[in-house]
């Protein structure tokens, strides 16, 4: 946690008390929700974690075209002097600090998940790549990285060596040199959310919300659909472990994404292969997310049934979704059975 003398510091430029903050969660950043002139809003923190304020501001950057655009995200809101990123440094350690509108409405329930709220999220997604298509030059088509820079396959693998299998690692670097093969493709690449899943989002109404663009990224679109797919789709499904029925319940669902998105997205459909790579791509970043911030030793037997499950599926390249069955449904629309509802499991981002 950060030290209260520190937070009182960070806070100021943005005319905020810390007494007024409300610890919200600690991943890759410091996420704090409080009020400013009555209004919530979200204060972010983060310690560097290989970002810099540039990065930063690349990322507000694309938010704000975003929201010139009319898509439903949530803004930076400005410290006092103006500025939208503010660096600070306390006693050597050194801080980016930002402020962002908070998403009306509420948290994605359990009982959601069927084929609506996932039609709503591939509506939604299919507004982001096209704009994505749209950006004009500047910081946020120029400083953000490609998505093989990305730190978490990166600087989190390299602290990671020796306390992950080699075969793991192994596999990890074969699968990004598959993928780097993929071209660029005019219509299929650009700027993606990188993180997109519904646990970064709220409903209002009928009306959804995407936050959280701290890992957006220069990727291909189908890497969005891959971490959908993966956070918010088969975690949400999965009965602890895959059986038999998973990927029945997962079709339905899929299929609601992919009609929200054929409507206006610009990919025509998607290819099983490159899902499937950047599926287990995914899986290996939550992998190796949970062995950075979680001592794996303590872990119940559970827990590290279901690590073990994933390191084989990652060395092995072999996964229990069907990808084929995905990606031969991605030209067909669902519609489903009414009050029709799935549950699961928590995601990563509940966890």
């Amino acid at each position: 946690m950060i030290r209260e003398d520190h937070l009182t510091l960070l806070c100021k430029p943005f005319g905020l008390a810390s007494c007024d903050l409300k610890f919200v969660r600690s991943n890759q950043n410091y996420v704090y929700m409080c009020r400013r002139k009555e209004e919530r809003c979200i204060l972010r923190i983060s310690t560097g974690r290989h970002r810099s304020c540039a990065q930063v501001e690349a990322e507000l950057a694309w938010i704000e075209f975003l929201a010139a655009q009319g898509v439903t995200v949530c803004r930076p809101i400005p410290a006092l002097n103006g500025e939208t990123c503010v660096t600070l440094n306390a006693e050597g350690t050194v801080y980016i600090v930002t402020c962002f509108e908070h998403a009306p409405g509420r948290k994605i329930m359990p009982s959601d998940i069927a084929p609506p709220i996932y039609e709503k999220l591939g509506g939604l997604l299919a507004q982001l790549h096209s704009h994505a298509l749209k950006l004009p030059e500047g910081p946020a088509a120029e400083t953000r990285a490609q998505w093989h820079e990305s730190r978490l396959l990166n600087e989190d693998v390299a602290d990671l060596r020796g306390r992950v299998s080699p075969g793991f690692l192994k596999s990890l670097k074969d699968l990004m040199q598959k993928l780097r093969k993929l071209p660029a493709a005019p219509g299929s690449f650009g700027l993606i959310h990188a993180d997109a899943c519904l646990g970064n989002c709220f409903l209002d109404g009928g009306q959804l919300w995407i936050f959280d663009f701290d890992n957006c990224e220069h990727g291909h679109f189908v890497q969005d659909f891959a971490t959908i797919l993966y956070d918010s789709i088969y975690c949400r499904v999965l009965n602890q472990f895959a059986d038999e029925g998973l990927n029945d319940r997962i079709a339905p669902l899929w299929a609601g994404l992919w009609k929200g998105y054929s409507r206006t997205g610009p990919l025509p459909t998607i290819e099983a292969l490159q899902l499937k790579h950047f599926f287990l791509l995914r899986e290996a970043v939550i992998y190796i997310h949970y062995h950075r911030t979680l001592n794996v030793t303590t872990l119940d037997d559970s827990f590290k049934a279901g690590l073990e499950v994933m390191r084989r599926n990652v060395e092995a390249q072999t996964h229990q979704v069907d990808f084929v069955r995905l990606a031969e449904g991605s030209t067909q629309h669902y519609e489903g059975p009414q009050g029709t509802t799935f549950t699961g499991v928590p995601t990563e981002d509940s966890r």
